[in-house]
């Protein structure tokens, strides 16, 4: 019996620099419907890319229409510099606003479930629609999508062999990426809460905020820049949505989203 007292009360020791982030309700208000229709607008424009990226001229994608154009990649390079990045902008804002409701673990029970469960759903329902379509119009598949969907399942079909890119081989998460980076971002969040908490982070980000918008741009600007030609184009994605994720959450309060806001129209 004494074991377990002291091995409670060890764990909520080390603990407690997690404890004292979470479960914070005075702290921000109850909703913020401005980032919610961000958050809806966002997407739609995503969307209207990926379907744009039916049509592209130039740009390969799993399925292509018939009708080919190179004018639609003129509207979708607007869209491609940050159309992401709003999207981790934004999820990281949502964390700040989770966290400050639940506890330790109900919060890493509820974002497991609410992430995992969609993925899945998506690997082994969703996704195998998209590499039908893509190998019916590369490979022409003789097959309805029944067929192919009951050999979808034999990871060792000799039909995927020259689709073995996926996660489990040909089972792949395609374009849900995203769902899968950001359980390993949110995980990787709070792991390192305390320290985006700590005195010294939080006082860095107050002063940073009473700068001009000019300078805090430059400021968030800089690791980019340093990500981007460090980095290998073709994975630069995870580093940047986990970049774009931290800034949404460090700049996610209320407190700081109004200084940034109030001090910045002195510019």
């Amino acid at each position: 019996m004494k074991l377990k007292i002291v091995i409670k009360n060890t764990t909520r020791t080390l603990l407690q620099p997690w404890l004292n982030v979470f479960n914070q309700h005075d702290e921000l208000p109850k909703r913020r419907y401005d980032l919610d229709w961000l958050r809806v607008i966002a997407f739609g424009l995503l969307i209207f890319y990926h379907t744009g990226m039916l049509y592209s001229q130039n740009w390969g994608f799993h399925f292509k229409s018939q009708y080919l154009s190179s004018s639609v990649e003129n509207v979708m390079l607007l869209l491609s510099p940050w159309r992401m990045g709003l999207i981790w902008f934004i999820s990281g804002v949502a964390l700040r606003f989770i966290i400050a409701r639940f506890s330790l673990d109900m919060f890493l029970i509820t974002r497991s479930v609410k992430i995992l469960l969609p993925l899945l759903f998506g690997i082994w329902f969703i996704v195998p629609i998209q590499l039908y379509a893509q190998m019916s119009q590369e490979v022409g598949l003789a097959m309805s999508f029944w067929q192919f969907y009951q050999q979808f399942f034999d990871l060792t079909n000799p039909l995927f062999n020259h689709y073995q890119a996926g996660i489990w081989p040909h089972v792949d998460v395609n374009h849900l990426w995203c769902l899968r980076s950001l359980w390993q971002f949110t995980l990787l969040l709070v792991l390192i809460i305390p320290l985006l908490h700590h005195a010294t982070v939080q006082a860095i980000m107050t002063r940073l905020c009473e700068r001009s918008l000019v300078i805090v741009f430059i400021v968030l600007l800089l690791p980019l820049c340093i990500l981007k030609l460090s980095w290998p184009s073709d994975t630069f994605r995870y580093p940047m949505g986990a970049l774009f994720l931290l800034y949404g959450y460090l700049l996610g309060s209320l407190h700081f989203t109004a200084n940034c806001y109030v001090t910045g129209r002195r510019y």
